[in-house]
């Protein structure tokens, strides 16, 4: 599993996980730890091999160290966490969900979780080398996502947090492309009352990422399924557009979640008027995904794939044209 923390403060975490007393451990007989491979705020994950399979290769994620400093009821309380994030983990089905393996402790009584390993980028790395994706891959993206996410929510819960670091792209043998979600550490309950009212919400640095976060839960109001709807269509848009719908009024965090706390209308450009030649029914569809009013979105995740899919397979008159003037003039053809 590679990188599951977000780029900031990536070189201390990384020297935090170096030093780990777990590297170079055998845990439970059955894992040996063999390097760090990714880190995050509240869990370091090591590439570790599985004894009793010939050595298979798999992912650790481990409580981080310094959680052992923390009073008793602090260090259960985030252990427990942990713990629930694999059990949730272990009763979804869908493919884009990594595969939990076991869960134990480490020697120094840490929780721990073993995991499938995913060779591959993650999808923030892809975005930085190639601005516009093809449509015919983020359909297959949104599908393998939107399936899950479908899911998460059936059983009631929602991620908070679908970003393009969240996500790992692979190929299987026959070079499709497969995506898999990591870090469930913002997963929880839907409910009916407002974010600002769970626990351990803090209203200037929630949870999440600003640059993929739903307005409402910037705000600390109801969060339900239809966030993670607009983080999925947020990368979307990313992908076809090469910017993100939403622009910070300053620099850093602070800057994101002021403009999401604004009154203006979302997305800030219509990804039409950044790309002329994409299908009008596919610009609908994200758009209207990316509304600032959760009620104004599709109704729920399975709405807004359904909506995307149909948009590519089966492209607007609108879209014919537009590619068509795009090779008439010399132009490349955007699919």
């Amino acid at each position: 599993m590679n990188d599951h923390a977000k780029t900031s403060k990536r070189t201390s975490r990384n020297s935090r996980s170096q030093l780990d007393p777990v590297l170079g451990q055998l845990i439970d007989g059955e894992f040996s730890i063999v390097r760090p491979i990714g880190t995050g705020s509240h869990a370091d994950v090591f590439l570790a091999k599985q004894k009793s399979v010939g050595d298979r290769t798999v992912a650790l994620k481990v409580l981080c160290l310094p959680y052992l400093s923390l009073r008793e009821p602090d260090f259960r309380r985030a252990s427990l966490a942990l713990l629930r994030e694999g059990k949730l983990l272990g009763a979804l089905h869908a493919p884009c969900f990594v595969d939990i393996i076991r869960t134990g402790t480490v020697a120094d009584k840490r929780p721990y979780l073993a995991m499938e390993y995913v060779e591959g980028p993650t999808m923030a790395k892809v975005l930085e080398k190639k601005t516009h994706l093809d449509l015919s891959l983020l359909r297959d993206i949104v599908v393998q996502l939107g399936e899950g996410l479908a899911e998460l929510h059936s059983v009631g819960y929602v991620h908070r947090d679908v970003t393009p670091s969240n996500l790992l792209l692979t190929h299987t043998s026959l070079r499709t492309t497969r995506v898999k979600m990591v870090d469930f550490g913002t997963v929880t309950r839907i409910n009916e009352r407002a974010d600002r009212y769970r626990v351990g919400y803090d209203l200037e640095h929630p949870l999440g990422t600003p640059a993929y976060m739903a307005p409402e839960q910037a705000t600390g109001g109801i969060v339900d399924g239809r966030a993670d709807q607009y983080g999925l269509a947020g990368i979307v848009y990313e992908a076809l557009a090469g910017r993100r719908p939403v622009t910070a009024t300053e620099p850093g965090p602070r800057g994101m979640l002021n403009s999401l706390r604004a009154e203006t209308p979302l997305p800030e450009v219509s990804l039409g008027a950044l790309r002329k030649d994409l299908p009008s029914n596919v610009v609908q569809a994200v758009d209207r995904a990316l509304a600032r009013d959760p009620e104004e979105r599709h109704p729920h995740m399975g709405a807004f794939v359904q909506a995307f899919r149909a948009a590519v397979d089966r492209p607007s008159s609108h879209g014919k044209r537009s590619r068509l003037m795009g090779r008439f003039l010399g132009g490349k053809e955007n699919r």
